[in-house]
Formats: C-alpha cells, sequence, structure tokens
C-alpha cells in the first residue's frame, strides 16, 4: 500500500481533503492549527472496472486497492509565529512514499486566510523553501559528520561528496529533484529520507465553481519541479461527496463538472509519480486489485497476492479485466481463447487479471 503525507499551511483544507479522499470525520475548523495531531485513514481507491469485473463473477466480495494517508498538522509560514511541524511530524513525512501538499485558492471570510492568503503560487514557493531548509539541517549535520569519517576512512568519501553537493543545491532553497543524482548519491541520501526527493502531488483547494482552473493549474506548474503533477478540487464539495453513495456521489459530480472526483484524479497522480500500476485477482469468492510497481515482472506480482505463490511460481494465466468483463468472466474467457500462458519474465502491464499456478 503506497502511503501519502498531507502537507500545507494552516487553513488551506488538508483535512477536509483528507476526510473527502478517506470518508472519515476528522475534526476541521476555521480557525488556524486545529490539527495537533496526525491524522490517519485510508482512502480505497474507486474502481469501476474492479466492480463490472465482480458482478460478472457474483464475486461474494469486492477488496479495491487503497492508499494509506497521513494529514499532518499545518506548517508554519516563514517568519510567522504558529504550529509549524516539529522534528517527530517531520520524521512521520520522512516515512511516507510522497508528499500531497494542499494550497488555497478559496476565499472563504469564515476560515481566515491572514496567516496563508490565497495565492498557491506564493504557498507553493514557500513550501517549497521550507522543505528545502528541513531537508538542508538533516544533511548539513550528515555532511560534517561523514567529512570527518571519510578522513580516516577514504571508502567514505564519495558519499561525502555527494551529501555536501546536496546540502550546496538545498542552501539555495532548490528541492534535490530538480538534479539528477547517481545512484551512489541517492544511496548516501537513503538514510535520511530527504522530502525534497519524494514524488510529490499538488492539490489546489478552490473555490466551489471557480472558473479559472486551467489558468491556477498553468501557474502553478511554472513554479513546482518539473513533472509534479497538479490537481485543481474543491475539497469542500469533495468532502461532501464522500458522504453519498457511489451512484449518488457520480451524479453530483458530473452536475457540477467535477469529473471523476478528487480522489480518482489523486490515485492517478500517485501512481504516475511512484512508478505504480494495478493488476487483479477475480473469482466468486472474492474480485480484488493489487498494487505492484510498474516494471515488476510475474513473480513479484505474485508475492504481492502470497509469498509462497512467488516463492513457487511456475506460470501465470494471464488477460485483461476488459476481456473478462467483455466475456461474461474469467472461465468464459479462458474458453474463448482470451486466456494466455505467460513465465517468469512476463512483465505485468496495468488491468491484468492473473491467475498463478505454483507449486511449494
Amino acid at each position: 500500500m503506497a502511503r501519502l503525507g498531507i502537507v500545507g499551511f494552516t487553513n488551506t483544507g488538508k483535512t477536509t481533503l483528507f476526510n473527502a479522499l478517506t470518508g472519515l470525520d476528522a475534526p476541521t475548523a476555521t480557525h488556524p492549527y486545529n490539527t495537533t495531531e496526525p491524522n490517519i485513514g485510508v482512502a480505497r481507491i474507486p474502481d469501476p472496472k474492479l466492480e463490472a469485473a465482480a458482478r460478472v463473477e457474483k464475486s461474494a466480495k469486492v477488496i479495491p486497492a487503497t492508499l494509506e494517508l497521513l494529514d499532518l498538522p499545518a506548517l508554519s509560514p516563514p517568519g510567522r509565529d504558529g504550529g509549524g511541524l516539529g522534528g517527530r511530524f517531520l520524521g512521520q513525512l520522512r516515512e511516507m512514499d510522497a508528499l500531497v501538499v494542499v494550497l488555497r485558492a478559496f476565499s472563504d471570510p469564515s476560515v481566515t486566510s491572514e496567516d496563508t492568503g490565497i495565492d498557491p503560487t506564493t504557498q507553493a514557493e514557500e513550501l517549497l523553501l521550507e522543505l528545502a531548509l528541513a531537508d538542508q539541517e538533516v544533511l548539513a549535520r550528515r555532511a560534517d559528520r561523514l567529512r570527518r569519517e571519510a578522513s580516516s576512512d577514504p571508502s567514505k568519501r564519495a558519499a561525502a561528496d555527494a551529501i555536501q553537493q546536496a546540502v550546496d543545491v538545498l542552501a539555495g532553497g532548490e528541492s534535490l529533484r530538480t538534479r539528477a543524482w547517481s545512484e551512489e548519491a541517492l544511496a548516501a541520501f537513503k538514510d535520511t529520507s530527504p522530502l525534497t526527493l519524494k514524488p510529490a502531488l499538488w492539490v489546489v483547494n478552490l473555490d466551489e465553481g471557480a472558473e479559472d482552473t486551467a489558468q491556477v493549474v498553468e501557474r502553478l506548474q511554472k513554479v513546482v519541479p518539473e513533472g509534479d503533477p497538479v490537481v485543481a478540487v474543491s475539497a469542500r464539495l469533495e468532502e461532501e461527496g464522500a458522504k453519498l453513495t457511489t451512484d449518488e456521489r457520480a451524479e453530483l459530480f458530473e452536475g457540477l463538472g467535477l469529473g471523476e472526483g478528487a480522489l480518482a484524479l489523486l490515485v492517478r497522480a500517485a501512481y504516475q509519480g511512484l512508478g505504480l500500476l494495478s493488476f487483479y485477482t477475480v473469482g466468486p469468492k472474492e474480485s480484488r486489485a493489487w498494487t505492484v510497481r510498474a516494471g515488476a515482472a510475474a513473480p513479484e506480482a505474485a508475492g504481492k497476492i502470497h509469498s509462497d505463490l512467488e516463492r513457487g511460481f511456475i506460470r501465470a494465466e494471464v488477460t485483461t479485466i476488459d476481456e473478462v468483463i467483455e466475456a461474461g468472466g474469467w472461465d468464459e474467457a479462458k474458453k474463448d481463447g482470451s486466456v494466455r500462458v505467460e513465465g517468469k519474465s512476463y512483465i505485468i502491464k496495468p488491468d491484468d487479471v492473473l491467475v498463478i499456478r505454483f507449486s511449494v
């Protein structure tokens, strides 16, 4: 399960977005620094194809893929007093696979914007600087220690040099992701889990019915590191939609022109940033989506289902979930010749349905 840490300045709608994605009801307020302890939840990834396959299989259980979300207390904008992230919370953030950065672009007079403002590009610039400084502090300490150790152990000089280069980049307010790093340098960084090396998804929290969405996103893309996904949502509407049934939510989003909603956008961005994909197993007992890294071979995917399947892997029977749905089930797809046999070198593709043959 991929783990995402939600960060942002005060009153940007972080916890509202967390509630929208998880269906939970973590408390929110109009005053700043309402969130004083992290909120933890799981977002079930919406998957119409999985639901359709489960219907044709008459599955007793349907288990979608999930994302783990950590909603952290707000950061303090530079030069302002307030909550901020202490070392404990920064440590938790470093354990995440990716960051979800929430930026405020809504103008609700009942929710103060005094500390943050409503310009998402300014917030993004300030957040990038804050994250760079947090990494600089950690890596500078590591650089000092490695320099001393390298004076007597030449094998550590390359790591010391790489970390010093990183400190210099961060001192200029740049993210480490803006530079290309060698495998040796990345290995040197690994123990410190730099925040500015993690994939980041930027979420602009807009007014309901905002009409300048494309312009806001375009401006922000010029500020954030190249390739970072940027999505625009109304977290308040998304939170309301999370309390509805799937069909009611789809009707609401369609009526308001919100498309699939924030979770679908976030999932695609997260999978893109983390290099992940989903594959499936289907049957009368259970239809389930599994997450694996893009480029994984069949035995690795089998191991996501159970370690015995990876250890004793013989072959995989494979088709697509579209073929299963169109044929009316796995058995029917197999009868009409849509299922093929693949060996250990087969690279899993998005929407594959697998049956693993194994022996232990």
